[in-house]
């Protein structure tokens, strides 16, 4: 029996930059607890505490 997982959903955004076009993709885990600005947020914090 094969073990596989269900890949997590993708997320693609455009962004146009003047005369660029940026393509950002991103996934993240089904059972996440926090989003990926929650996260950022966090880390930024407990840096300036150090």
């Amino acid at each position: 029996m094969e073990n596989t997982k269900n890949p997590a959903p993708e997320m693609i955004r455009e962004y146009q930059i003047g005369n660029t076009c940026y393509v950002v993709k991103s996934r993240s885990k089904e059972q996440a607890q926090e989003d990926a600005v929650t996260k950022v947020k966090r880390l930024i914090r407990n840096d300036l505490k150090q």
